[in-house]
């Protein structure tokens, strides 16, 4: 899929919309610049490198996907990996990355993936792009978190319905959607922690992120931190959730061996009988086999025994 550039400025306080040929022009206003790129490859970072300082190792990372969430710190601008957890379809985690160039006066992303977040901010261009390349990106990261919360709340509610299942009735494929849950949750925290880290770090940026700005940076970072504490909590709560998988499974065995163990210990009686009526010696057995009324009264034995044992394995909490 070949990629598709946008370019986004304020000019006498209209947005204007335009392609890579544009960019020229745009450069040319007072105001911030958002290059928004779709599917990158090699020739349109070439083509917006003739425009801007993008470090080559830089470039090799937004051609290579995926990348670890991390600040870079180059002469004229940083370079920012981020990666946004959203649900796609059937509820399944799509960890869709976007890479990012700050400058003074410039913002560069380029993603892959759909991203909701950009789509969001790009309906609202004209009043974001005006503020600034700063507060253009703070808007992305701010929209792009607020989407990890129904993430992070779809985990915990399939913990919860799990465990509800777990204490009705215990079933294989709940060992299947726990783990799952778990790789969610491992996914997760792989992403909110750099990224916390990200965030933090842009403080010691002021020529590029200014105080007012970073106030409102910060204010994503205590997001990511309520985002992080939550996947602690829902890990533990995984952990317990498992305790009550094994503990469940352990009982169900324990019941059928006890179970299994009433039936031989029955058994064990009735073979007995079986067997000594079975032998080739019949002169001292009683009753004799001969007898017509033997038979019946073997079976007739085993029936009683079994109640009786039955009785007695009852009254004392065994069966």
């Amino acid at each position: 899929m070949a990629a598709r550039v946008i370019v986004r400025w304020v000019e006498n306080d209209q947005l204007r919309v335009g392609s890579i040929a544009d960019l020229a022009d745009a450069k040319a206003g007072a105001g911030a610049v958002w290059v928004d790129v779709s599917e990158p490859d090699e020739d349109s970072l070439k083509a917006l490198a003739a425009h801007y300082p993008l470090h080559p190792l830089a470039l090799e990372d937004t051609v290579h996907f995926p990348q670890r969430p991390k600040l870079d710190t180059y002469a004229e601008n940083l370079f920012m990996v981020w990666v946004s957890p959203q649900l796609g379809d059937g509820q399944a985690l799509v960890l869709s990355e976007i890479d990012v160039f700050l400058g003074t006066d410039y913002l560069i992303t380029s993603h892959r993936n759909h991203i909701k977040a950009i789509d969001e901010v790009a309906d609202d261009a004209c009043g974001v792009v005006a503020r600034g390349a700063a507060w253009t990106l703070h808007s992305i990261l701010d929209r792009s978190v607020d989407r990890m919360f129904p993430v992070v709340d779809m985990v915990g509610e399939e913990l919860d319905r799990i465990e509800n299942e777990l204490l009705a009735k215990v079933k294989d494929e709940q060992l299947q959607q726990l783990y799952q849950v778990k790789r969610v949750m491992l996914s997760l925290h792989k992403v909110v922690g750099p990224e916390r880290d990200v965030l933090r770090a842009m403080a010691r940026h002021d020529e590029l992120v200014s105080q007012e700005a970073y106030l409102y940076f910060q204010d994503v970072g205590d997001h990511v931190a309520r985002i992080s504490d939550a996947i602690d909590t829902y890990r533990d709560v995984a952990s317990s959730v498992m305790d009550i998988y094994l503990s469940a499974i352990s009982n169900r065995l324990n019941v059928v061996m006890k179970q299994l163990t009433v039936v031989a210990t029955i058994f064990m009686p009735l073979t007995l009988i079986s067997g000594v009526y079975g032998m080739n010696l019949t002169k001292t057995m009683w009753p004799a086999p001969e007898w017509a009324w033997s038979f019946p009264a073997v079976i007739a034995s085993f029936v009683v025994i079994t109640i009786g044992m039955l009785f007695v394995f009852k009254r004392r909490g065994w069966w």
